[in-house]
């Protein structure tokens, strides 16, 4: 019976989970048709005011119950966080914060139709958490060789068993172990180096300065200037499109490429739900990314 007992205390408490979901997603429905209805609606003078003021507390209604999800949910966020990555991790908090980010995404794409809520939200917290893993420990690998990684890993692995301290194995054949390019392979095995950002460049005469300072020195004279002009047309034309949406929004804030004040790691971190830390990995990592088309132009 004692045996017995911490499983059934488990399924109820199993039942009161998706019971108050059930609630809150219950009371959510309502509340979107409301908003929606009220912004399609047109007028003026007190109709529209009191049309906004509705509209602003529906949405404000929305926004409170959004927050009493999240934190009936957060339980979803520290098992997969968990099961994907290391518990002694430095970087747990960032883990935390980017399933946070994917349990708001499986929160306003919800559908009670389609199943439990928890089943719903593993996919977005899942994709979420292993690209700040990804960002956090292996920042050198776009997210499709990233999540070839194990697979290549194993491959190699078993191969090397195989061979009992033979040769090690080539490319292709741990590529066609793990059933993927062998260009993927080479990228996961043979990843580059992120400080080729800081490698020194040829400057003004015999002077080496790093690629870095190239990018936030502003030219002063109008050799400088042309130059300038070429690396940001590189910039533009290579090295901007080949940056995912996160990175983009952080050299955007951060270097003020948007017209606006360059903005400091720890503001983007609180736009993003990550710390300063994470946010600085981000970056250079996309910095790393611009450096090949630049440094063709310098």
């Amino acid at each position: 019976m004692e045996t017995m007992q911490p499983a059934s205390e488990g399924y109820r408490a199993s039942d009161r989970f998706r019971t108050r979901n059930e609630e809150l997603f219950a009371r959510r429905r309502p509340l979107q048709l409301k908003i929606t209805d009220l912004r399609d609606r047109s007028g003026t003078g007190e109709a529209a005011a009191v049309r906004e003021a509705a509209l602003r507390e529906a949405e404000r209604q929305l926004d409170d119950l959004t927050y009493e999800i999240m934190t009936a949910n957060f339980g979803l966020v520290r098992r997969y966080v968990a099961a994907f990555t290391s518990r002694s991790s430095e970087h747990s908090e960032d883990y935390e914060s980017a399933g946070k980010v994917g349990l708001l995404w499986a929160i306003y794409s919800y559908d009670p139709a389609q199943g439990l809520f928890a089943s719903w939200a593993f996919k977005p917290i899942q994709r979420e958490v292993l690209r700040a893993v990804r960002d956090a420990e292996h920042p050198n690998l776009n997210l499709g060789d990233f999540e070839k990684r194990p697979a290549i890993l194993a491959a190699e692995r078993s191969l090397l068993e195989e061979a009992d301290e033979g040769a090690p194995p080539a490319h292709a054949e741990i590529a066609r172990r793990a059933g993927v390019a062998e260009a993927q392979v080479r990228r996961v095995l043979d990843a580059p180096r992120l400080d080729s950002l800081h490698a020194s460049v040829s400057g003004k005469g015999d002077e080496m300065i790093s690629l870095e300072e190239r990018l936030v020195d502003p030219a002063q004279n109008l050799e400088e200037k042309v130059e300038l002009r070429s690396q940001l047309r590189a910039l533009v034309n290579q090295g901007l499109p080949s940056l995912d949406a996160r990175e983009l929004h952080v050299l955007t804030r951060r270097f003020g490429l948007n017209g606006e004040p360059g903005q400091s790691l720890r503001v983007i971190g609180e736009q993003l739900g990550l710390s300063r830390e994470g946010v600085r990995q981000i970056q250079q990592k996309a910095l790393a990314k611009l450096v090949e088309p630049v440094a063709g132009a310098i």
